[in-house]
């Protein structure tokens, strides 16, 4: 079943809105965290969706957009769900993501990651549909020292040691040897939007635990630049309206951040208190295997390729607009 549009709100962050040129898109993974906000911001840009889950039955029917049918590991049912919906561009977000399973399980992580990256990069090439392949921050390593060097920049080298960022490696090496020129990957760092019942993200478990009256331990020596989910999805309606195929960029957020610091910023803008936390280190834990010390990013490319267009929000205005629903 396709989501509906709905009327397009104005977003603070963007001097110029998208002309939604792209008026069908597709996600892949749309049930997820980020598919799920992804979509509910194109909808709210008036952009038709259509959002894919391998297994749509796990979904209740309030979840306000009903999955289509679509498994990334069988190109006969990428092939059918293309040819039922004929898009006008696919974000592919589609992933095993949670690193500490990834590590447990990694011929899976490799089988979702990569395999079925060439999966859907295939049918949309045999289509001619331009594709967005969202990748991550942890294609590096975490140990580049950002505050004397700089935050990562595209051209640093991709250095994994974890199996989710390798499998992300390996899916963006194929994106950029195949030959179908009309592919974008766009790296993100620790995304975050409105709570999703079924598919947790950042800080939505934190969150909730404070809420439960639960004490949530959180890291005071990892760092990211969060990115706020409708953030991401702005520069990808530019970046194909704009038509920068070919190209990586990379999607943070205005600021580098550790996680227990972020949280407590969102608290005090959402008046919850944030007593209950554990604080510790990456360290303190030994069966936290996938240690990431600061992977924060640098937006300068994604930005001078957008200006004057679209610039990420700060943290308190975003919060503010995901507590606004």
């Amino acid at each position: 079943m396709m989501a509906m549009a709905h009327t397009p709100k104005t977003n603070e962050n963007m001097t110029t809105a998208p002309s939604n040129a792209f008026s069908r898109i597709l996600i892949t993974g749309g049930m997820g965290f980020f598919g799920w906000n992804a979509a509910l911001h194109l909808r709210e840009r008036g952009i038709t969706t259509i959002s894919t889950s391998s297994a749509p039955q796990r979904y209740p029917a309030s979840a306000q957009q009903q999955p289509a049918q679509m498994n990334v590991l069988d190109k006969a049912s990428i092939e059918a769900c293309f040819a039922d919906y004929l898009p006008d561009a696919v974000i592919h977000a589609a992933a095993f993501s949670a690193p500490l399973a990834c590590e447990k399980d990694p011929d899976t992580a490799y089988s979702i990651n990569v395999v079925g990256t060439q999966n859907v990069i295939d049918v949309a090439a045999m289509h001619q549909i331009p594709m967005v392949h969202i990748s991550t921050d942890l294609v590096f390593n975490g140990e580049k020292n950002v505050l004397e060097d700089g935050f990562y920049t595209e051209s640093d080298a991709l250095n994994a040691t974890i199996v989710y960022g390798k499998t992300k490696i390996e899916a963006e090496r194929f994106l950029q040897e195949q030959s179908f020129g009309k592919w974008i990957i766009l790296r993100s760092a620790l995304m975050f939007g409105r709570g999703v019942a079924w598919a947790n993200g950042f800080p939505q478990f934190a969150v909730d635990a404070l809420k439960s009256g639960q004490q949530p331990t959180l890291f005071t020596d990892q760092f990211r630049t969060p990115t706020y989910i409708p953030d991401i999805v702005d520069a990808i309606l530019l970046l194909l309206e704009t038509e920068n195929y070919g190209n990586i960029y990379h999607c943070g957020g205005l600021e580098r951040i550790d996680r227990v610091s972020f949280v407590k910023r969102y608290a005090a803008v959402s008046g919850l208190d944030t007593s209950g936390i554990i604080t510790c280190t990456m360290d303190d834990i030994p069966a936290y295997t996938t240690r990431v010390r600061d992977v924060s990013l640098s937006t300068a490319k994604l930005q001078a390729a957008l200006a004057p267009k679209w610039q990420a929000l700060p943290l308190e205005a975003a919060f503010g607009q995901m507590l606004r629903g």
